[in-house]
């Protein structure tokens, strides 16, 4: 007799889930989002998950997300109404938390921590836009254009201005090159006139820049936004705007804004070659007679706190965005459930905390 694959994925992570609430913690924690779960009082403490529970849910829960896309119920008819292009993009947008979260889950398996780390952060961003375009409807999804026109029409005026500055660089520098060439025919016709004097050097030609111009043509890609006006729209608009959304759409009732700052520490962290990563690679005390540069960083380790927040973070979302068209997810819900975090917890960042009334569909 077959096995359901659906059922089996959703045993596998309601298991995960009761072994999480038995007793007390006895291996290190791994997620900084835990808190009280559904059905639990509030002094209860359940067993965050391990690092291996983590990568036994992640395959879990994107096939789920797999098998929704590929039902017939997401085969959109392409009529080009808002509703569907609203949930084609925010179909993608939680598609893109899928693959960012696989791919931090590969690279923690490998111990590749500043992976991770990048990863982290890509995926911090793909879920605020999934979320910014899941409950802004067709009007987030508007200005999410008109970011993306923005971000076209200023590459192609960089793209424009580097050729015109290799341009006339080039015609400079065949001016110059030129008057040299004629400089230099001189000396050479006095040297050949003058054997027994000595010989005056030639003039070193300048160089002429051989860089390929961008040669960039964005115009058509520009031309489909129509009369959209380009604006922009930075990950900390998408933040105060979920935060202020949250209570009144229904799904959150805590500040995201936390989230920017954990965003912005990712940068400093992993993202930008700032001084506080290029310090780990030169770990010297007052002590210490020489200084050796490491060939590693002694960075300590985030990747188990983001593999698991990525892994909620993406759950959260396909709750959401799949239920939004009708689709249920029992993966997706028993995860949420299992890492549903707790905003009092000094230790927790919550990306958006469930309202008392539960998900809106």
């Amino acid at each position: 007799m077959s096995t359901d694959p659906t059922r089996l994925q959703v045993q596998v992570a309601a298991d995960i889930h009761d072994r999480s609430v038995q007793g007390r913690a006895t291996v290190p924690r791994v997620n900084h989002m835990h808190g009280p779960q559904t059905g639990m009082d509030a002094d209860s403490t359940a067993r965050p998950l391990t690092s291996d529970d983590v990568s036994e849910l992640v395959p879990l829960l994107l096939a789920e997300v797999k098998q929704a896309f590929a039902s017939s119920r997401w085969a959109l008819i392409n009529s080009g109404t808002e509703r569907v292009k609203w949930l084609v993009y925010a179909g993608a947008a939680l598609s893109h938390c899928c693959r960012l979260l696989a791919e931090m889950e590969t690279a923690g398996r490998a111990d590749q921590e500043m992976a991770v780390r990048l990863l982290g952060r890509a995926h911090l961003e793909a879920w605020v836009v999934c979320l910014y375009i899941r409950f802004g409807e067709y009007p987030a999804l508007e200005r999410l254009g008109q970011a993306e026109l923005r971000h076209l029409i200023g590459l192609q005026q960089e793209a424009d201005a580097i050729d015109a500055m290799l341009a006339a660089d080039r015609k400079e520098a065949r001016r110059r090159r030129k008057k040299v060439e004629k400089a230099n025919v001189g000396i050479a016709r006095w040297n050949a006139a003058n054997p027994n004097e000595g010989a005056k050097p030639l003039h070193e030609l300048p160089h002429v820049p051989q860089l390929k111009p961008v040669s960039l043509d964005l115009s058509e890609a520009i031309a489909g936004f129509g009369p959209l006006a380009a604006q922009e729209l930075t990950v900390s608009e998408m933040v105060d705007t979920l935060t202020k959304w949250g209570p009144t759409r229904g799904f959150a009732t805590e500040s995201f804004r936390t989230l920017y700052f954990y965003y912005r520490l990712l940068s400093g962290l992993g993202t930008h070659a700032s001084m506080t990563v290029l310090d780990q690679y030169v770990p010297t005390r007052p002590s210490d007679s020489f200084v050796r540069v490491r060939a590693a960083p002694s960075l300590g380790t985030a990747a188990d706190q983001l593999r698991c927040t990525a892994l909620y973070a993406t759950a959260y979302a396909a709750g959401f965005v799949l239920g939004a068209h009708g689709c249920d997810t029992p993966v997706a819900d028993r995860i949420e459930a299992t890492l549903y975090p707790n905003p009092a917890d000094r230790s927790a960042w919550s990306p958006g905390t469930r309202p008392v009334k539960g998900r809106p569909r």
